[in-house]
């Protein structure tokens, strides 16, 4: 049963009136579930029951009216409604009284992405998946800039046909998302792009491949070297970090799992607590752009701070993630939050390296391990690699060890 909100019985029916108030219940438990303060609650609450007048007044009796595209028309038209009385930011509380009921199975889940409302992009990733085998991280990365390119495209307008699509659509639209993205970049999303055209025409979806039309950058093998940062630096972004407090138990085990064994933000976020086994010692990775497992031995300062941030510093959950939000709603943290766990403590530690992303303790704990004389294959092996050119680059950032085996230059007679 949840926590009375409001003391007096008469304010709490007036909540419970209505059509959003008859699941006040469900909301107020899903809150709480969630670890939201009381007084965050109880505004939460207000903003819902007002919200349920605002549809009264226009005629709204059915809670179906909040699914999918037309419940986040209300949501907009009630926020421009509070904008001309010159309030911002009163729909807050409103999309978690949507969730609630979403995770509660009393409306349908949205799907705001037009990627997968569209049935040709989801004929498209199902192939990606049961076709190509690609992993799950992959094919988010295909969706994402399919979904641009829906939009670029005005997919959901009237009358709209796969048919008319030209080279000259394609063009724009390479023109308009390269203006501001890195070769590299570039050639990913057109590489996205080529594969879904070339799945367009063997579908039957369009009458010709424009596939071979499509062209990217060139870009040289091993032209580019992986960012690093010196162990010394390391240590000063380690040391940054307040472990006196929960937040800070919370981001020295973020980076030392980083900087321990050059995980990729996605796979410190995805980790489980079923993923570590105290017994034998060991931690289960699922790497990110493979999805194969691998097993790693535990190692005792890595253990240390995890079992401080459990004991101390979680919030207690239903959900099986190891690392929750510090603040409501308790879930998961994300990728785009342990890159600000790494972005913070760059920062704290007076560092400002080229690269700022959780990328660069990758590369920097893989050149360590260069330095340290192990093989490609050990750490091909420790990164979950496919092939051994993928850690043939972290040679070239390994430069004390070709100073070692440097010629000695020639004496030049003048």
């Amino acid at each position: 049963m949840h926590q009375t909100l409001f003391p007096r019985h008469a304010v709490e029916a007036k909540h419970r009136a209505g059509l959003l108030g008859a699941h006040y219940d469900c909301f107020v438990e899903w809150m709480q579930e969630h670890g939201y303060a009381r007084e965050t609650m109880r505004y939460h609450v207000q903003r819902v029951t007002h919200f349920g007048k605002y549809l009264k007044r226009r005629g709204i009796h059915c809670i179906h009216k909040l699914e999918g595209p037309e419940g986040e028309r209300l949501l907009t038209n009630y926020e421009q409604y509070w904008k001309r009385r010159g309030h911002w930011g009163r729909n807050h509380g409103l999309r978690l009284y949507i969730r609630s009921l979403e995770d509660s199975g009393v409306i349908k889940r949205s799907r705001t992405n037009k990627a997968a409302s569209s049935p040709e992009v989801t004929e498209y990733l199902e192939f990606l998946k049961e076709q190509k085998g690609l992993a799950q991280n992959t094919i988010r990365y295909h969706r994402d800039w399919m979904a641009k390119f829906l939009k670029f495209l005005d997919y959901q307008k009237e009358g709209f046909s796969w048919n008319a699509l030209s080279i000259v659509d394609i063009d724009r639209f390479l023109r308009q998302e390269g203006t501001t993205q890195k070769r590299s970049t570039h050639q990913l999303f057109v590489s996205c792009l080529r594969s879904f055209v070339r799945f367009l025409y063997q579908a039957e979806k369009v009458p010709v491949d424009l596939s071979s039309r499509i062209t990217a950058p060139r870009i040289y093998k091993l032209e580019s070297l992986p960012q690093v940062l010196a162990w010394s630096e390391i240590n000063r972004i380690l040391e940054s970090v307040d472990r006196s407090t929960t937040v800070g138990r919370q981001h020295y085990a973020i980076l030392i799992l980083l900087t321990t064994y050059g995980l990729r933000a996605g796979e410190v976020a995805g980790l489980r607590l079923q993923d570590i086994d105290w017994r034998t010692e060991s931690l289960r990775i699922r790497a990110g752009k493979t999805g194969r497992e691998l097993h790693l031995p535990l190692m005792p300062e890595v253990g240390k701070a995890i079992i401080s941030y459990l004991k101390s510093a979680r919030p207690e959950s239903k959900f099986r993630e190891i690392f929750l939000l510090t603040c409501a709603p308790w879930t998961p943290i994300t990728s785009n939050n342990v890159g600000y766990v790494v972005r913070r403590h760059i920062d704290l530690a007076k560092l400002n390296p080229p690269r700022r992303g959780p990328h660069i303790l990758r590369h920097s704990v893989a050149t360590r391990l260069i330095r340290q004389g192990a093989s490609l294959k050990e750490i091909g092996d420790l990164y979950g690699h496919r092939v051994p050119e993928s850690t043939h680059i972290y040679t070239k950032t390994a430069t004390e060890n070709l100073r070692e085996v440097a010629l000695q230059a020639p004496k030049i007679k003048w």
